[in-house]
């Protein structure tokens, strides 16, 4: 969710749980686990400061250069962003601990310097270092968050697909619970099962078998429906 330097994840107990690199899958995940964990997640933080503010892009908020502060509509403030000169006082604006968060912070801040997450690994794989900062070193993926204004965005968990499903055949013929063919019953996209079982390999997962499996679908329909002509000249 954020693999740009200059940012930590937290819960709302102003602790990390999961390495914020990572997947959205995955991240989604562990935003689950945490929940279940603490009761202290989704929704959970962004936490950021100006240098990251004016250079990345953080849910509904694009750079400064496109999307200054003053641009940013008014009912946003302390309602979907929060903005604060320090990080004890954003902390209190979002209902965290402040010492928490400022411990938390400050705990990245070394990660920053050593260039090494001993906590979950931000940075140390090449997918990370992918959507990092190369300008920034020594790990592309963190550093310090020190610089006013910080702001904090919540993250909610949501879905953009199903791993749930009807089983199909390679035509994308329905299948019952015995594994036998349903006579003229097919399905693709997210009502069928995904191919992928349950990983997620990228974006486009879920529109790449729908569109496949469509295609195949209809084909096998087409197939099936010429035969039926000739047969019946």
């Amino acid at each position: 969710m954020s693999a740009r330097p200059w940012s930590v994840c937290v819960n709302r107990l102003g602790l990390r749980f999961v390495n914020e690199a990572t997947g959205y899958d995955r991240f989604g995940q562990a935003m689950v686990a945490d929940q279940l964990k603490t009761g202290a997640n989704m929704p959970c933080w962004l936490i950021f400061d100006a240098k990251f503010r004016a250079k990345f892009s953080a849910g509904g908020l694009m750079p400064t250069v496109h999307t200054p502060d003053h641009r940013i509509p008014g009912h946003w403030w302390d309602h979907y962003v929060f903005r604060a000169g320090s990080i004890e006082e954003l902390a209190r604006k979002i209902g965290i601990a402040p010492q928490a968060l400022s411990e938390t912070v400050q705990v990245m801040n070394g990660y920053a310097q050593t260039g090494v997450d001993p906590e979950f690994g931000r940075g140390g794989n090449i997918y990370d270092r992918f959507f990092g900062d190369p300008g920034v070193t020594p790990n592309p993926n963190l550093g310090p968050i020190d610089t006013a204004p910080f702001y904090a965005v919540p993250i909610n968990n949501g879905d953009l697909g199903t791993k749930g499903g009807l089983r199909c055949d390679a035509q994308a013929r329905v299948l019952d619970g015995g594994g036998r063919l349903i006579p003229h019953l097919y399905a693709a996209g997210n009502c069928a099962a995904s191919p992928f079982g349950d990983c997620y390999p990228g974006a486009g997962a879920t529109i790449g078998p729908a569109l496949t499996f469509g295609f195949v679908a209809a084909g096998d329909i087409a197939a099936r429906a010429n035969e039926q002509q000739r047969m019946t000249a």
